[in-house]
């Protein structure tokens, strides 16, 4: 007869047909890790994801661990050493992994432990985290400074913003234009690269535009960033050069000194004018205008009310030096009355009459003075000056 004892023992009698029972040892480590499987989530550049991996023995033998590495081996990865290889039986250890992300991207790798576990000798503890990547934003993302004179300068300003939830590298800039009148005056943080943004902060690039020469004129911007949507962009700006008006707030102070056998009446650029001599050909009359730059027009219409002796005697100055006589020639001038806005800078007199000299001015005497002083002579139709009671004249000229 086979007497079986039960008793406090871990080992189990097994009987075979025949035989004499075995003795089996039933003990054995069972490895348990927590958690399964680690996720970190969002970790911000350069910020600290810690997580704790407890390795349990709930087998009923001691638990050697053989070795506990990371399949991919990321860098950024580290942990803490176990306290003991051997884990008893009830017993446990842990480590501590670390992640410290050195840029934005994806976390994949997995924690393999090894050990003498009879039913699992490598356990893998996926590991998961993600680091938020930068978003870039520049504005305006096209300029036109439009029309700026020769000389002149203007300026603008690029603002190059991370409105994304990661930090924004900025590895690289370059500024192109077709020539030096477009300049980057102030490249704010890119000065140095790389430049990072840290998520809502951004920084201005100053844009100079200062044209040397007439035509047009264009900048690019260009950005290389590690927002992985956008890695290239940048900003255009465009400008045109022109020489300056000369003519801009240009003045010049006109003077005329004007008598007429027997009377005058005057226009200057259509808007007529008096002067208190006007009827007294012995007197002269000062007139003064301050003009603009531009062609103007001196009109008279001058009379001799018997008919007889006539002429026309005139200065003008400009900016206090003579530019004009009458004489033989810069007026023109018509016997008969001429058509409506012929006192106009823009009329044609082309084909008017050139007035002639007087060909005796004695008749006149050595009044009125000091036109022959500067130069200027009776002028009428004809060198007699005779016979003709009115004529229309004109003179032409240009400010400056």
């Amino acid at each position: 007869m086979l007497l079986l004892l039960a008793a406090c023992s871990e080992n189990e009698i097994v009987a075979k047909d025949g035989e004499v029972p075995e003795i089996v040892d039933t003990d054995a480590p069972d490895i348990e890790v927590t958690p399964t499987s680690i996720a970190f989530g969002d970790v911000a550049w350069d910020a600290e994801a810690v997580a704790t991996v407890v390795i349990a023995n709930v087998g009923t033998a001691a638990l050697h661990l053989d070795d506990v590495r990371l399949e991919s081996g990321t860098p950024e990865l580290s942990w803490t050493a176990l306290s003991s290889p051997i884990v008893p039986p009830g017993g446990q250890v842990e480590t501590v992994l670390t992640w410290t992300p050195a840029g934005p991207g994806v976390l994949s790798d997995r924690l393999l432990i090894r050990s003498d576990d009879p039913d699992e000798a490598e356990v893998p503890v996926p590991i998961g985290g993600g680091v938020p990547f930068g978003e870039i934003q520049v504005d305006p993302a096209n300029y036109d400074f439009g029309t700026l004179e020769v000389g002149a300068l203007d300026t603008m300003t690029v603002t190059i913003s991370n409105v994304g939830t990661g930090v924004l590298t900025i590895d690289d800039w370059t500024y192109a234009a077709t020539d030096a009148d477009l300049v980057v005056l102030d490249a704010g943080a890119l000065t140095t690269m790389p430049a990072q943004l840290d998520p809502g902060e951004s920084t201005d690039v100053v844009v100079q535009y200062a044209p040397s020469g007439a035509g047009g004129d264009e900048g690019n911007l260009s950005l290389s960033s590690d927002d992985p949507d956008t890695p290239s962009t940048g900003a255009q700006q465009l400008g045109n050069g022109a020489e300056p008006d000369p003519c801009e707030g240009f003045t010049q102070s006109v003077e005329l000194f004007i008598t007429a056998d027997d009377q005058w009446e005057g226009w200057l650029d259509g808007t007529e004018f008096n002067a208190p001599n006007q009827y007294t050909w012995s007197a002269f009359d000062t007139l003064s205008w301050e003009l603009d730059c531009g062609d103007h027009a001196l009109s008279l219409h001058a009379q001799d009310t018997g008919a007889a002796i006539s002429g026309v005697l005139a200065v003008v100055s400009v900016e206090g030096s003579v530019r004009f006589l009458s004489g033989p020639s810069n007026w023109t001038m018509l016997d008969t009355a001429p058509s409506a806005g012929w006192q106009d800078p823009s009329f044609d007199d082309s084909g008017w009459h050139i007035p002639e000299v007087c060909a005796d001015a004695s008749i006149w005497g050595s009044t009125p003075q000091p036109f022959y002083d500067l130069g200027a002579q009776w002028i009428w139709w004809t060198t007699d000056c005779r016979s003709l009671g009115e004529a229309w004249l004109r003179l032409n000229f240009t400010v400056p």
